[in-house]
């Protein structure tokens, strides 16, 4: 497969109050890279429809060097990494004008069932499995957590309509949007996310009470959403 580049213009909507980039925006962007190249080839959304799946995101290391401004323009780069038994590696990189590397995202998907919604192996699937191994995102350091450590703040939030896409379930980017909403200010490290960590655990839907609990330990933070004593996601960002 061949790297698929993209240019795109911020929007206003894609800023917050300081005229920058939303974090959360870069996560938009890497799931509609992910599936313009796939539906390219022949595998993206009408393709995993066709045999009642869909494709779902399991884990993303995202890693935010500059957030670009309102109308500048950016250009989006996206290609395969190595697949395994279950698992599909994707990278995704967003550069300036001249080239300047912005953000970058190694992420892994699997294909899973709407009867069983368990993952399907790929080798039963048609996608070519060949791929080197990828990885873009500088090495990640982040620090073992206690297990009996006590929260530093606590939080709820619901889901609501407009969290979900079209699979049915809460988009990827709302649980960063609820962790930012819920935050104390006082226990922000640093002003700005230089990287964060989200692994999914199980789906949400409309309606469903997370409980959102926020660690802290130097310049990072960790976070936990739950619901019904399940974790839904985990978090963990690093600031700078």
């Amino acid at each position: 497969m061949q790297d698929l580049i993209l240019p795109h213009c911020i929007t206003s909507y894609e800023c917050g109050a300081d005229k920058l980039m939303k974090p959360e925006c870069f996560q938009h962007f890497c799931q509609e890279m992910a599936e313009e190249h796939a539906d390219s080839y022949g595998f993206g959304y009408d393709w995993v429809m066709s045999n009642r799946t869909a494709w779902v995101q399991v884990q993303g290391d995202f890693e935010l060097l500059r957030r670009p401004e309102w109308k500048e323009k950016i250009y989006l780069r996206t290609n395969t990494g190595k697949a395994g038994a279950l698992l599909a590696g994707r990278f995704v990189e967003m550069t300036d004008e001249a080239g300047n590397v912005l953000a970058r995202a190694d992420l892994q998907w699997v294909i899973i069932h709407f009867d069983t919604r368990r993952p399907i192996p790929l080798k039963r699937t048609e996608l070519p499995l060949d791929k080197p191994a990828v990885t873009i995102c500088s090495p990640a350091n982040y620090p073992e957590w206690e297990a009996e450590a006590a929260p530093a703040a606590e939080a709820e939030q619901t889901a609501s309509r407009r969290d979900v896409d079209f699979n049915g379930h809460i988009n990827n980017s709302a649980y960063l949007i609820w962790v930012l909403d819920t935050l104390p200010e006082k226990l922000k490290p640093g002003e700005e996310i230089q990287r964060y960590r989200i692994n999914f655990r199980r789906e949400s839907h409309t309606g469903d009470t997370m409980h959102i609990t926020h660690f802290a330990q130097g310049s990072f933070t960790r976070h936990l959403i739950t619901c019904d004593g399940e974790i839904r996601a985990e978090i963990v960002i690093e600031w700078r």
